[in-house]
């Protein structure tokens, strides 16, 4: 195989995060180079690139030539298979040999064609990801809130993050009736990978693909049943609008001014919303305006990294701050989309 540098490396990195750490399977550690594609997999996920050029060849890159290939000059590098299973990489005055696994053992994930299918502009796909899913946690106790839900009904196709602080939900309109639970991990490769043009996504009950001109995406599917995240949103009495990002400004001074997890302080009256950090060398205070008065004032406290975190979800100038109370979540709602998200209360003094 003869390819040039910068575009190897380009690629492998790309999806090299994909590689396992630690497995059983010593040809997992490795990307096959087969059919014109370059191929990780850790059995939950597998992600296959498109790279020109790609002849009949079939072998693995060990992940130990990762490193040399990022690091060789530009130009082209020649990688050749010789007997028992050994890669020699050439480049330039460089040549280095390593040894490799049967590339006939890498276990290859597919979907059927005829299974069920959409197909969705990866623009659209890529923005409803980015912003649910840092809703998403890594771990949970309950496997079905390490998953983002993919769900069309009633006309929408729903994105949505869940954990037990904080929900996010995006949608658009679709036509169609189906629910996916994608894992984290997928969740992150999808967002990293830059997908551009159309994606199509086929599915069964266990497994969904995501595929564009340049890649494919397969992943396992989570097992179970979604909470009826619809209902948690309910019309407040208590709204206003506040710039997102003097908001986000304020957090982010008040957030900085301490080591602790100390909560978030709102105090909103009118048109002002003054909040506060509070601990052991901290003492913060900035006061925003609000752009509508709030019928009545209203404290409450929030987990100071969650609103930093669910206001950088959104890319609108203004959002909607929605309250019922002081033991009631706050809802924030974009002005220029159907972006939505709850944001649990935490106690204060």
């Amino acid at each position: 195989m003869k390819i040039q540098q910068t575009e190897l490396a380009a690629k492998l990195n790309k999806i090299k995060g994909v590689v396992p750490k630690k497995t059983t399977l010593p040809v997992l550690r490795g990307i096959l180079v087969k059919e014109g594609y370059l191929i990780a997999n850790n059995l939950e996920m597998t992600v296959k690139v498109k790279v020109e050029g790609i002849g009949d060849e079939c072998f693995i890159i060990p992940e130990r030539a990762f490193d040399l290939i990022n690091n060789l000059p530009d130009g082209e590098i020649d990688i050749s298979v010789k007997a028992g299973n050994t890669i020699v990489i050439k480049a330039d005055k460089i040549q280095n040999k390593y040894q490799t696994v049967d590339a006939e053992q890498f276990p290859v994930t597919g979907i059927h064609k005829d299974e069920k299918r959409l197909t969705i502009k990866a623009d659209v796909l890529s923005n409803a990801i980015k912003r649910v899913s840092y809703a998403i946690p890594a771990q949970s106790s309950n496997a079905v809130m390490t998953s983002m839900c993919l769900q069309a009904a009633g006309g929408q196709l729903n994105f949505v993050g869940l954990d037990g602080h904080v929900l996010a939900w995006d949608k658009v309109n679709y036509d169609g009736e189906f629910e996916l639970l994608i894992p984290k991990n997928t969740v992150d490769k999808l967002k990293s990978l830059g997908l551009s043009g159309d994606v199509q996504i086929t599915h069964n009950k266990t497994g969904a693909v995501f595929i564009t001109e340049d890649f494919e995406i397969y992943t396992r599917l989570i097992a179970g049943k979604y909470p009826k995240y619809q209902s948690m949103f309910k019309e407040l009495p208590l709204q206003t609008v506040v710039s997102r990002i003097n908001l986000l400004d304020a957090m982010t001074r008040a957030k900085m001014c301490t080591d602790e997890r100390s909560p978030v302080r709102f105090e909103l009256q009118e048109n002002l919303l003054n909040l506060s950090i509070k601990d052991k060398i901290t003492d913060y205070n900035e006061t925003v305006d609000l752009q509508e008065n709030l019928a009545e004032p209203l404290t409450i406290g929030f987990d100071a990294r969650l609103v930093l975190e669910t206001l950088k979800a959104f890319e609108c100038d203004n959002v909607r701050l929605s309250f019922g109370g002081p033991k009631m979540p706050m809802f924030v709602e974009a002005e220029d989309s159907d972006f939505k998200t709850i944001v649990l209360p935490v106690a204060i003094n």
